[in-house]
């Protein structure tokens, strides 16, 4: 009975040797809700997956959401594309930069000097897709910000 246990455990520790271990996690490289194929193609799948922020969009809010979506588009395909995950994933968070930035120039600073400010803060980065990505998302909301929460302030 012994030389069975004997037996049993040198089958188990060489058994072992030869089962592949799991692999280590390799981080998603963009943001969003996609499925790459078989041919490496990135399908976009955000319109199946829920945003994780859920904000009734309606009003100012609405109108903001649907132009930044349409000026999005203005911009090179990957710039488009981080723009709109940016904006169905966290839409509150993108609504209340516009409103901040409002409340900025009512305090004395213009929507222009918030742009340059964005430039400035830009010149830092190096990846050229995530500089356009991020000057793109400042224009946009610093203008959308003029035309939805404080027009007034638009020209100025």
């Amino acid at each position: 009975m012994l030389n069975y246990w004997r037996l049993t455990a040198l089958m188990s520790a060489v058994i072992i040797q030869f089962v592949p271990l799991a692999k280590s996690a390799i981080a998603q490289e963009r943001e969003g809700c996609f499925l790459v194929n078989a041919a490496g193609e990135v399908i976009n799948l955000n319109q199946l997956c829920s945003p994780q922020e859920s904000i009734k969009l309606t009003g100012n809010d609405g109108k903001f959401i649907e132009d930044y979506k349409r000026l999005a588009k203005s911009y090179s395909p990957d710039a488009t594309n981080n723009l709109l995950q940016s904006i169905q994933s966290s839409p509150g968070q993108k609504i209340a930069a516009a409103k901040r930035m409002c409340a900025e120039a009512k305090s004395g600073e213009s929507l222009p000097e918030v742009k340059l400010r964005a430039i400035a803060q830009a010149a830092s980065i190096e990846n050229p897709t995530v500089k356009e990505s991020f000057l793109a998302e400042a224009d946009i909301i610093t203008t959308l910000a003029g035309n939805h929460y404080c027009p007034e302030l638009a020209n100025k």
